[in-house]
């Protein structure tokens, strides 16, 4: 993103300006290079972080003020936040969703994690050194958090998290839709006239006559079982009784 000539022209003379509310006396070099540093950042949030220099410093006015009172110029997350969230990629069940900064700290950090010896404390300190030097790089270049998807096997989750991710504003949600299950289609009313014709029809067949006389037979033929079972069991009484002498 960058600035028009108009919107450029006017951050300079709101540098100027605040520069000068803050007691400072600002050569126009100066004001000039901060105005074009600043340039890669939405107009509307220049405007507000010098808005909020004006009201909150007490000297001098310097670009690294101005940044850090910039959203979008620290979107990127702390190094805790990060080393949580680097972690969850472990577990290959897990999908997560981090920036380019993330992925290379942690690969730097991983040998010392998963070596003959692990030092999960050691491993973290080294993310988090190569973490700020990854955010000390990306915010000198004015870049803003490139969100990425690694997926895990888990379904369940993948769709927990990518929802998640697009209701945080972090990814578009077509650039995910082609991850995620495709959604329930409801049913039309065509539909649930072709259930009913299908259900209506099961229970024809179940009570047609043919079925019945099915039923009925499956029944005889257990009685005539059972009556048989019973005749084999009186005639065997009286032959035990006389082994029995």
């Amino acid at each position: 993103m960058s600035l028009t000539d108009a919107q450029h022209e006017e951050v300079l003379k709101l540098v100027y300006a605040t520069a000068e509310v803050l007691g400072q006396e600002m050569r126009a070099s100066a004001g000039v290079l901060i105005a074009e540093d600043l340039s890669a950042y939405p107009f509307a949030e220049i405007r507000s972080a010098l808005a909020r220099c004006r009201a909150e410093l007490h000297g001098k006015l310097t670009l690294a003020a101005i940044v850090e009172r910039i959203p979008s110029a620290n979107a990127h997350l702390s190094g805790n936040e990060a080393w949580a969230l680097a972690l969850h990629s472990t577990d290959e069940q897990e999908t997560v969703v981090w920036t380019p900064e993330i992925a290379r700290a942690f690969a730097a950090a991983k040998p010392v994690m998963s070596g003959d010896r692990p030092d999960k404390i050691g491993a973290r300190m080294a993310f988090l050194a190569a973490y700020e030097r990854e955010l000390a790089t990306a915010k000198a270049e004015a870049r803003p958090p490139e969100w990425t998807v690694s997926l895990g096997h888990d379904p369940q989750r993948r769709e927990i998290v990518l929802d998640d991710a697009v209701r945080a504003g972090k990814l578009p949600a077509p650039k995910v839709a082609h991850l995620l299950p495709p959604p329930d289609k409801p049913v039309t009313e065509e539909g649930q006239r072709q259930r009913k014709r299908v259900v209506s029809h099961l229970r024809d067949l179940i009570n047609q006559p043919g079925g019945r006389k099915a039923e009925e037979r499956r029944e005889a033929r257990e009685r005539e079982e059972a009556r048989r079972r019973e005749l084999l069991e009186q005639a065997g009484a009286p032959l035990a009784a006389l082994g029995g002498r």
